[in-house]
């Protein structure tokens, strides 16, 4: 005897996930250009106050310590895509959704 699907599990088990991944994707990706525009106008005051410290003798860079960071930036980046790969459906319904929130954003 055949059996059918439950619409019950199918709201469950792929709609539920997908609906508030793409709905939270928006809300986050939305907010996050807003958030980006304040950031990269600070990054970018902090940038050239640095430029100058360095350009008037005042500073001095550890560029050593600056690509030790980012090697663990990236380390940690790997792990988060692995993970993100595990909740699929979650995770690209969200990517869909906070890229249409940055676009509208």
């Amino acid at each position: 005897m055949a059996r059918g699907i439950k619409v019950s599990d199918l709201f469950t088990n792929i709609l539920f996930p997908l609906s508030t991944g793409g709905a939270g994707g928006f809300l986050i990706g939305y907010a996050t250009k807003k958030i980006v525009k304040i950031l990269m106008i600070f990054l970018g005051l902090c940038s050239l106050s640095l430029f100058y410290l360095v350009h008037i003798g005042m500073i001095d860079i550890n560029s050593d310590k600056i690509a030790e960071a980012t090697s663990s930036l990236l380390a940690q980046t790997a792990g988060f895509l692995s993970t993100t790969i595990a909740y699929l459906p979650f995770s690209g319904s969200f990517a869909t959704g906070f890229a249409l929130g940055i676009m509208k954003g």
